[in-house]
């Protein structure tokens, strides 16, 4: 069981995961309201451009594709971005789909078997929260991590969630969130453990 995160300084962590939901919500801001809006007016452009041309020749052709398809792809970025970094992904796109865009985006394995009976909105948040902040722990830690969703609990098993500044971090966003949601490391990771019969 992990050690009580007062002993970690849970003040300081739960400063630290306010910090981390506020960077969160800004990044979320800019790139639904600014970078999203300024590819789709790149794009827009070149089209325009593209037809202000009569006749363009072959090497004009590939030059436009491939511009095509670098505004293309840094708008897919984007939007995967602002998927991964907001704050309500739970309540956007259900419990099973905000893992799985985490899951996706940190290239981490995920596996379904059942979803918690009952977990309330703000539980639900709060689990994609650790999840998202474990995952980066667990790039920083150079490691591939796996995710397992059951009834019961999120096992997540990734390299750099034995830190005990990491894991202060995680049982403050759980405690905050829903008393009844409980953390547990060990070697091969972390384990968060629902409430029998779910919260509302």
């Amino acid at each position: 069981m992990m050690a009580p995160a007062a002993r970690y300084g849970a003040s300081e962590a739960e400063g630290l995961r306010r910090i981390r939901l506020a960077g969160r919500r800004r990044l979320t801001r800019i790139l639904h309201d600014e970078a999203g809006p300024s590819l789709c007016s790149a794009g827009l452009a070149t089209e325009l451009l593209r037809g202000t041309i009569p006749a363009l020749s072959p090497e004009q052709e590939q030059l436009f594709t491939r511009l095509q398809g670098a505004l293309d792809s840094a708008m897919e970025t984007v939007r995967r971005l602002s998927q991964e970094a907001s704050p309500d992904l739970a309540a956007r796109r259900g419990l099973a789909g905000a893992l799985e865009t985490l899951a996706r985006a940190f290239h981490a394995r995920l596996e379904i078997k059942a979803e918690p009976p009952g977990l309330s909105p703000v539980a639900a948040a709060a689990l994609c929260e650790c999840l998202r902040d474990a995952l980066l722990a667990a790039a920083e830690a150079g490691g591939a991590a796996e995710v397992t969703l059951s009834a019961g609990e999120l096992r997540i098993r990734a390299a750099g969630l034995d830190d005990a500044h990491v894991l202060a971090a995680l049982e403050a966003t759980l405690r905050e969130a829903e008393p009844g949601l409980v953390i547990q490391a060990g070697p091969e990771g972390a384990i968060i453990r629902f409430p029998a019969g779910g919260n509302r």
